[in-house]
């Protein structure tokens, strides 16, 4: 017999056949994840306004905003300001960005731990890396809806 005859028929056989379809991938739904260990009661919302509040200057309002798979927090008012990449732990926060001011030159990177004490966050600095050497941060539903915009002076695109 010639084996061309028995090698085709074996290799249409094979090729005629076909695995079975694989299940198709879960569906994901159109409903945020977990927050994380803080809680949206505590304010962890996108577009929250918070209160920040640098050494014993009045309190100013900050905006909370979602980037990415992080937080983001700007201090929107005041000739001392500071923003960046806030990231909360059930004991506290790490606020990692720059400090600045609208009209002077005191930029510098900010990188400080803030410990929690009920809705509020505090971080202490040591006179060295850290100037100012207190901020504070607080949610508080009432201040959120209190603050109507950015309106001194000096705005960076944050407000929105």
């Amino acid at each position: 017999m010639n084996p061309c005859l028995v090698v085709i028929p074996c290799a249409l056989a094979l090729a005629c056949t076909h695995p079975a379809p694989a299940a198709p991938p879960p569906q994901i739904g159109n409903r945020p994840g977990p927050l994380t260990t803080v809680d949206a009661s505590a304010g962890l919302r996108d577009g929250a306004l918070w209160t920040c509040q640098i050494d014993d200057y009045d309190p100013q309002p900050c905006r909370l905003a979602r980037r990415g798979d992080g937080w983001f927090i700007s201090k929107l008012l005041g000739s001392q300001r500071f923003r960046g990449a806030i990231a909360f732990t059930p004991d506290g926060a790490r606020l990692s960005g720059e400090y600045f001011c609208p009209w002077g030159d005191c930029t510098m990177p900010i990188d400080v731990a803030f410990t929690r004490d009920g809705d509020r966050y505090q971080a202490v600095g040591d006179g060295g890396d850290l100037a100012p050497p207190t901020i504070s941060l607080r949610y508080d539903a009432d201040d959120d809806a209190a603050f109507g915009g950015a309106g001194y002076g000096g705005l960076t695109g944050d407000e929105r």
